[in-house]
């Protein structure tokens, strides 16, 4: 019987595509020359491919926040042959910053679901690789709290998706087995494998619209619909 659904924050709940799209046209507007012809899609995939490698940095302890900014900027930039100089990268790190804080919300349809869910009794729960503060930030500013059980941070716990540990983590702080529970993520590595090695079922939420890996896990592109998720979740 399933009695609680584990989400993913970062592009599954909160919209950091949204955030970070509106971001990038700071850096396009600043660099219109190199930049002005490059497609948003392929901008944002870039800055998403560096941004999955430095992030790695900085749950490790190894970079700062602001500091994996500066790099990754260095290096998106150098992919498209601009080479800037560090006071430079600075400056663009602390506007793509101002602007994603500015744009920040919630990913269409993720409070309705979350309500739906508690109208069937059903607990909730982030499980996220990030920084404390942060999540917990992006959490009270989109106003998701009230609608959350449950909230497990890599940074907290000491190990990140999609190691076992931070699955069974969650689950025993909503007192639930893995049979008793479903993670709905965007990452095909730490949500649905994670949660697979954790004997949870999985959902994935592909919103960048990616080749799905193996047909065998449901997948859905909105939140938008309640109930199409709600079937997913209640199969029989």
């Amino acid at each position: 019987m399933l009695k609680a659904v584990l989400f993913d924050l970062d592009d599954t709940l909160f919209d950091h595509r949204h955030s970070s799209r509106e971001a990038l046209k700071v850096l396009q507007s600043e660099y219109v020359q190199h930049l002005g012809a490059v497609a948003m899609d392929e901008l944002e995939m870039a800055n998403l491919e560096i941004l999955n490698m430095v992030h790695l940095e900085v749950l490790a302890g190894s970079l700062t926040p602001d500091e994996a900014r500066v790099k990754r900027f260095g290096m998106l930039l150098r992919k498209y042959g601009i080479e800037p100089s560090q006071d430079k990268l600075g400056s663009i790190a602390r506007h793509y910053r101002d602007s994603y804080q500015l744009s920040r919300r919630a990913v269409p349809g993720a409070k309705s679901l979350l309500a739906s869910l508690r109208d069937r009794r059903l607990k909730t729960a982030i499980v996220t690789n990030n920084l404390v503060e942060e999540q917990m930030d992006k959490l009270r500013y989109c106003e998701l709290l009230e609608l959350i059980d449950s909230i497990t941070i890599s940074e907290e716990v000491g190990y990140a998706k999609p190691d076992v540990r931070i699955f069974q983590t969650a689950l025993d702080r909503l007192k639930c087995t893995p049979e008793e529970a479903v993670v709905i993520g965007d990452s095909w590595e730490n949500d649905i494998l994670g949660a697979r090695a954790a004997g949870i079922r999985a959902i994935w939420y592909n919103c960048y619209t990616i080749d799905v890996p193996d047909g065998s896990v449901p997948e859905i592109r909105s939140l938008q619909d309640s109930n199409a998720v709600l079937r997913l979740l209640f199969p029989d």
